[in-house]
């Protein structure tokens, strides 16, 4: 039926035609060029991709245009079946000859918003179904002072996890060793400091738990957090 539809519309199916045929056959001539079975790969143009042998796509995946994919990590990257990265996304697993990070996950049908920053130092897990808006900042690495100065301090890599099904809204930044629950909600803006609870809304700089939801879904107010 929505095929149906399309073709009945010239104008959405010229949008379909622009929006998804040129990825396709970019995809496509990517995998052919890195001796791989061809899968359902919507590549935009100008993307650049570092360490690609170490990025594994396991099904439909998008990757939008302008987007920068350094995936030399310890373990391989994985983007299960139905992912999708908006444009100039930046992924990057290792800064110049600097340690490698360990790795990054992210699970059936997760969606990513335009303008992400993904920074994989200790791992980074996202659940499948998950919906984060654009300008996501993801950074799984810190830095602790030594001696009046955090240039020259220890870095620390504890990862990021992020449950199934969680929803974020734009510009949210989320801070190394954090852990947020499934089905969570962050609203626009916030930056999430600390773990959250699976099935709650959380919003502000720093993220604080405004309400939960019960196992019927119905929403308990719950008292901030800091």
């Amino acid at each position: 039926m929505r095929l149906i539809n399309l073709l009945s519309r010239p104008e959405d199916l010229r949008y379909a035609l622009a929006k998804g045929l040129g990825p396709l056959l970019r995809g496509f001539l990517w995998q052919l060029m890195h001796l791989r079975k061809p899968i359902l790969f919507f590549l935009g143009g100008n993307t650049k991709f570092v360490a690609a042998h170490n990025l594994r796509l396991e099904g439909r995946v998008s990757i939008g245009a302008r987007s920068y994919i350094e995936t030399s990590a310890v373990e391989p990257v994985v983007f299960s079946d139905g992912v999708t990265i908006r444009e100039n996304a930046w992924v990057q697993c290792r800064s110049g000859l600097n340690e490698r990070g360990v790795g990054l996950e992210l699970g059936r049908g997760v969606y990513i918003g335009p303008n992400a920053v993904i920074g994989v130092g200790g791992k980074i897990t996202i659940g499948a179904g998950t919906q984060i808006g654009a300008g996501v900042s993801l950074t799984a690495e810190g830095h602790e002072q030594h001696e009046g100065s955090y240039v020259s301090g220890l870095v620390v890599r504890k990862g990021i996890a992020i449950g199934e099904n969680c929803w974020f809204g734009n510009n949210v930044a989320v801070l190394d060793g954090v852990e947020i629950g499934e089905n969570s909600v962050v609203g626009a803006g916030s930056i999430v400091t600390r773990s959250l609870p699976p099935n709650c809304i959380a919003v502000g700089a720093p993220a604080r738990v405004l309400r939960t939801y019960s196992a019927e879904n119905s929403p308990t107010e719950e008292s901030s957090t800091s």
